[in-house]
């Protein structure tokens, strides 16, 4: 499930916007001195930790640079100019895409095609990198969520909110050819790169779904787990939305929660925006009301509370 612009605006601020060295040419200086001595003393995994750092550097530059001349652009009416500098972005950099909305110097291509679609590529570069991040595996454990899951050769699954894929991905090895597992947003760009990334990795029963923010578009009954990881607290109308999961369990099957522990932004900077935090309580009340009742939790993961519901 796409995520809203705050929650994206708030990680990227933390992620993408690193603070500044006093001396960023000293600092450069450095990481080349070590990348220097790492490859002089044939120290591959050091000489290339420097190099990508030197290459994270210059593509933050890089980025920077271009949004400068694409504002530039926009201020002189130079429409066209503007949108192939952030054009340019999108492929070049990660970047907080809220800069360039909430830019009054873009406030004459807002509603420019060209504009929009490059704006949103830059959002999705961000997004994407979020999901996908090697941070991420520390406060998610994939690897444990998957055995406390244990997925069944033949097994069919939805992934709510699958974004780019970072659990059906695990999934779809784990239910075989003969199982499925639909990979189910609201966001077809994000499903464009998913599918293309499961075709690539040879994933070939992973289906994926593009859907309406209030209705997951389920087969009646014909889901065995229906798995929605960092994805309910973005759902309105949480009762209803549970109904609609119920309809789509098969027999014995379940629904699997994973979602934030509401903390204040002084206790965890970045998750869910204050208005979309909703605590475990609530999450029960919820699915009780569609006749799902709590069977499994798992305590193992510090930032989220995890849950397998089943029918009464």
């Amino acid at each position: 499930m796409i995520p809203q612009v705050t929650l994206l605006v708030l990680v990227l601020a933390l992620a993408v916007a690193p603070a500044q060295p006093e001396s960023p040419g000293a600092d450069r200086a450095l990481l080349e001195k070590r990348l220097a001595a790492a490859e002089s003393s044939k120290d591959w995994k050091g000489a290339l930790g420097a190099a990508l750092e030197l290459e994270a550097r210059a593509e933050e530059e890089h980025g920077e640079t271009l949004f400068r001349v694409a504002r530039l652009q926009a201020l002189l009416g130079q429409r066209e100019e503007a949108c192939e500098s952030l054009e340019k972005l999108a492929q070049a950099a990660l970047f907080d895409v809220a800069r360039i909305r909430r830019d009054e110097a873009f406030a004459s291509l807002r509603e420019d095609e060209r504009f929009r679609k490059a704006v949103r590529a830059i959002w999705l570069r961000g997004y994407l990198w979020i999901l996908e991040r090697p941070e991420r595996d520390v406060y998610q454990k994939p690897d444990q969520v998957m055995a406390a899951l244990a997925f069944r050769p033949g097994e069919r699954v939805a992934d709510i909110g699958a974004g780019s894929g970072y659990f059906t991905r695990r999934i779809a090895p784990a239910v075989g050819a003969t199982g499925v597992v639909w990979a189910i947003d609201i966001a077809p760009e994000v499903l464009d790169y998913l599918e293309t990334r499961a075709r690539r990795e040879g994933l070939a029963n992973v289906r994926v779904q593009k859907v309406q923010p209030d209705d997951p578009q389920l087969p009646a009954g014909g889901v065995d787990t229906i798995l929605m990881v960092d994805t309910l607290h973005y759902v309105k109308e949480r009762g209803a939305y549970a109904k609609k999961l119920r309809a789509g369990l098969a027999p014995g099957g379940r629904v699997v929660v994973i979602d934030f522990v509401p903390k204040s932004p002084e206790e965890r900077p970045w998750g869910p925006p204050p208005e979309q935090k909703m605590s475990r309580e609530e999450v029960d009340a919820a699915m009780a009301d569609a006749g799902l009742v709590p069977a499994r939790v798992h305590d193992f993961l510090t930032e989220q509370f995890f849950v397998e519901y089943r029918p009464r």
